[in-house]
């Protein structure tokens, strides 16, 4: 935050008044999301890349303060779309046992649609969270537009790269619920990959990560031992066939840790609860 020192003359003395002024989360000033430039939209809200409520401390830019506002806001009709986002990795971030510690760590589970007794080792579903198509059909598109959204803030925040016209489709599906992304994650075995550091999730952007997006159009999400596929350019319609085959070979060999990759129709598909883990699914 900077501050501004002014004089403020006043009939026998004088007195200092200090204003300050807000930074501005800013590299462009044009929001990735919306396109909006300032003065016609403002940036001075912090926007955290990915819900600090799993762990994530990362802030994001280019990001304005409507935007940011829309995604974490629900309404009676529809929960929002951060709300879906973290719940579901919520959920595992809170079941995955720490193996130094015997359990996570985590004193208590915050949730809308879960409740967890930790004594017990049982995960409740709340009445909130419906099993009827409609709502899990709901719930899925939030969550796949959740997972978007985190890829291109992130992308963001380590290319500066995402006012590229490439990410159209990311923008209309996410901001504006315009189309459909598909989502495509490994169905594992109950064998779960998890690396080092989990208590601040961010997403990987190397040399490597960046040519697959380049020449084939796919960013592969590994987050909390889940592995998802996303179509982030137009280049994946048409790798899309090929490049998710190998990708099967690449993580699938021996066989025994997925059993391959398939596309989420409905939220309940993602093994979130990590049942196969504890050997109840």
């Amino acid at each position: 935050m900077k501050c501004q020192t002014a004089l403020i003359a006043t009939v026998g003395n004088k007195l200092l008044k200090t204003y300050c002024m807000k930074n501005e989360n800013i590299k462009y000033g044009i929001c990735i999301w919306c396109r909006k430039e300032k003065p016609e939209v403002t940036f001075y809200n912090k926007p955290h890349t990915i819900s600090k409520q799993i762990g994530a401390i990362n802030i994001g830019f280019d990001i304005c303060d409507s935007c940011n506002s829309y995604f974490g806001t629900s309404n009676k009709y529809q929960m929002s779309i951060e709300l879906a986002f973290k719940e579901i990795f919520n959920v595992t971030r809170f079941l995955i046992p720490d193996s130094e510690k015997g359990d996570n760590g985590l004193k208590r589970m915050k949730s809308v649609y879960f409740e967890y007794y930790k004594s017990q080792r049982v995960l409740r579903i709340k009445r909130r969270f419906e099993l009827q198509r409609s709502f899990l059909q709901n719930f899925t598109r939030q969550f796949k537009r959740g997972v978007y959204e985190v890829f291109l803030q992130e992308f963001h925040r380590n290319t500066g790269r995402a006012l590229e016209e490439k990410f159209d489709d990311i923008r209309k599906f996410v901001r504006y619920d315009r189309g459909d992304l598909p989502l495509y994650f490994a169905d594992n075995n109950g064998i779960y990959l998890l690396p080092v550091k989990r208590e601040s999730p961010s997403f990987e952007f190397d040399n490597n990560v960046i040519s697959t997006i380049d020449d084939f159009g796919f960013y592969l999400l590994w987050l909390f031992g889940h592995i998802f596929y996303l179509e982030v350019t137009p280049k994946a319609y048409l790798s899309r066939e090929i490049f998710l085959k190998n990708e099967a070979k690449r993580i699938g060999a021996p066989g025994f840790i997925i059993k391959g990759i398939r596309e989420m129709k409905y939220i309940t598909e993602l093994d979130f609860a990590l049942l196969k883990l504890y050997g109840m699914k």
